[in-house]
């Protein structure tokens, strides 16, 4: 580094440019001065409408503190309706001065058509686009953008922009940050050192701010000046940017020029403005989204977040890919939480067919947008529960921007929930409208069991069943204690929308109490709590089935109300006790029939709950041996290894 100013001035010399380097405060930081033959004449391009408070201010700033002498400044009045504003046009443009020129126009348009005027009319071999809310400051500024606007292989050039305050506004622009495009230095001091000390630095980017964009002349004619016709919301500055960089010009951020953006709060949109932009950026997207997701100026691993920029993106876990060329397939998992539902079915499956070296995955907690897809290009996204407006517009993005398969995972039967379970209360009103809409915005539909494919066999023609499993490093060495005490010892665990499950066998918990201790793990309800031995509270995903095996049952219970809702329920509550060890008994509804073996209650009946639990109570010995035949089963068919993990290969992957 000490010897930089020497290899960077070889190669200026080399190549033919003279140059003299300077140093700040940051020594090793080279500050070239490029010693141009000309000094070009730049035209001052400003587009204003009734703004002429500000508009005053600036063209004074510009007047009085630019020593650039070598400027004509062309004003657009985009047809203003305030008297004051159109009296001072007509005063200036009464001075008759070749320096400041105003060109009025009878109809509102928009400010792209307006600068694609100015320009036609402009005298320069540079124009310099500037906001009337801009207020100049430094008396070198537009020598400053001069100096590398004139290098050839440059074609825009934009400065440091400050708040009134003296903070970042703009300092160059990352691609997909927060949107189209984000402010990575957004109200840093301006001394910061910033992130490599690129605050400090001229450097290429793929953007800089509107607010104050100088452009070679010949440059913008060649890219055919702001696109009008597309862009009238305010995204041309941008859309010119991607166009020049695409011509192989460079696009450069200065810290050596700067100006203050005195700018108001935006103005509310109309319902017909926001339209417009929506399409406009839905446009710009479908235009750029390849570069956009691979902005040569900023790292793909780093957060699209202007508040968090620069710092390691925490939203996607796992899925780095070291090769150049992917030779696995690539899923995106959008998993509704982090907790047993997106554990079961969306991030465990992923993490075990990653480790099996069958695909390349990665997962994310959170709404993606479209630069954040295309960064991964994944072949496959899972949705997992979304049948909410604000989520179905996930799908709706990916359908839009990405050509991966879409695939909705979907374990409950959301439409018709139990009175009693606490999730009723958040369904939407339209639920079954909702769970159709992103049904039908999806390839494929993957569901746990084959009774909940049956009931939504009429919203898609490809619904596959993936039943739930375990995962070995959590859940196939339990060990768990018999005959720890005096009493049986008989209990419940599960999660928290089990309500109108336990109230089925209040009576028996009653009638039982003295002699077993009930034992209730991460919910009971009131009515049960006065007779029971113990309580534990919920617990981690991860510590789960460890604290369900020290829970030393001699007997686990798994009552179902009978409802459409716990028919389509996968069996997951008997495979949790069975990796336990636990001997069961559970209702004889849809989701516990099958191969593994359990004591069924038909009815649901109190007396069949008692006739079924003292039947156990009678001979402890031959409910173990269950309990042990309860687990080989489990630990042989239900775990997420092996030839198991094809399920969800042939779930999720095109065949």
């Amino acid at each position: 580094m000490e010897h930089s100013e020497s290899v960077v001035s070889a190669h200026l010399s080399r190549i033919g440019r003279e140059h003299v380097i300077h140093h700040d405060q940051l020594p090793l930081l080279n500050r070239i001065e490029y010693r141009h033959a000309t000094s070009p004449l730049v035209s001052v391009i400003i587009t204003t409408r009734d703004q002429l408070a500000a508009l005053e201010r600036c063209v004074e700033s510009l007047l009085s503190n630019t020593t650039y002498p070598y400027f004509e400044v062309l004003i657009v009045d985009n047809a203003s309706e305030s008297a004051d504003t159109r009296a001072w046009f007509a005063a200036m443009s009464e001075l008759g001065s070749d320096k400041l020129r105003i060109y009025a126009l009878t109809e509102p348009g928009s400010e792209a058509s307006a600068q694609n005027l100015a320009a036609r009319h402009a005298n320069g071999d540079y124009l310099l686009m500037l906001s009337p809310h801009a207020v100049l400051h430094q008396a070198d500024w537009l020598q400053g953008l001069l100096n590398h606007a004139q290098r050839p292989e440059v074609g825009i050039v934009g400065p440091r922009i400050l708040t009134p305050q003296g903070n970042i506004l703009y300092a160059g622009m990352v691609m997909g940050m927060d949107g189209l495009a984000g402010r990575p230095f957004i109200n840093y001091p301006t001394g910061s050192s910033s992130y490599m000390q690129r605050l400090q630095l001229t450097q290429n980017w793929s953007a800089v701010s509107g607010n104050c964009l100088m452009v070679r002349k010949e440059v913008f004619d060649h890219a055919g000046g702001m696109e009008a016709a597309t862009f009238t919301q305010g995204l041309q500055d941008l859309d010119l940017c991607m166009r020049v960089g695409r011509d192989g010009y460079l696009i450069v951020g200065t810290p050596d020029s700067s100006l203050v953006l005195a700018e108001p709060a935006a103005a509310e949109r109309s319902e017909t403005s926001r339209q417009a932009l929506d399409k406009e950026q839905q446009s710009f997207f479908e235009k750029w989204l390849p570069k956009m997701a691979r902005d040569p100026a900023y790292n793909p691993s780093l957060q699209l977040n202007e508040v968090q920029a620069f710092d390691l993106d925490p939203g996607l876990q796992m899925g780095w890919e070291p090769f150049c060329t992917r030779h696995l397939p690539s899923i995106l998992g959008m998993l509704v939480n982090s907790s047993a539902v997106g554990h079961y079915r969306v991030s465990q499956p992923l993490l075990e067919l990653m480790a099996a070296g069958r695909v390349v995955g990665r997962m994310s907690y959170e709404s993606t947008t479209p630069v954040e897809i295309e960064r991964q290009r994944p072949d496959v996204i899972v949705f997992q529960g979304r049948y909410s407006e604000p989520k179905i517009k996930d799908i709706v993005l990916a359908k839009n921007y990405s050509s991966a398969m879409r695939i909705f995972e979907l374990d409950d039967y959301i439409i018709d929930v139990p009175e009693r379970n606490e999730h009723r209360r958040s369904m939407p009103d339209n639920i079954a409208e909702m769970l159709r809409k992103g049904i039908g915005l999806c390839d494929r539909v993957v569901v746990s069991t084959q009774p909940l494919a049956q009931v939504l066999s009429s919203m898609h023609s490809d619904i596959r069943v993936v039943p739930n499993m375990l995962a070995t490093h959590l859940w196939s060495s339990l060990k768990s204690q018999r005959r720890t005490s005096g009493k049986p010892r008989i209990g419940w665990g599960g999660g928290t929308s089990h309500r109108g499950d336990l109230e089925l066998i209040v009576d028996v918990v009653r009638e039982l109490a003295d002699e077993v201790e009930w034992v209730f793990f991460g919910m009971c309800p009131d009515l049960l709590k006065p007779y029971i031995h113990e309580y534990h509270t919920a617990v981690s995903l991860q510590t789960y089935p460890a604290k369900l095996a020290s829970l030393n049952l001699d007997l686990a219970l798994a009552p179902l109300e009978f409802h459409i809702f716990n028919d389509c329920k996968s069996n997951l509550r008997l495979l949790e006790y069975g990796a336990c060890g636990y001997p069961v008994i559970c209702s004889d509804t849809e989701a516990y029939r099958g191969h593994l073996p359990a004591t069924r209650v038909y009815t649901n009946s109190s007396e069949e709950w008692l006739q079924a639990i003292r039947m156990h109570l009678s001979d402890p010995n031959a409910s173990y041996r269950m309990g042990d035949e309860l687990r080989e089963t489990v630990l042989r068919d239900f775990m997420l290894r092996g030839e198991n993990l094809q399920y969800w290969a042939n779930g999720w992957l095109p065949d």
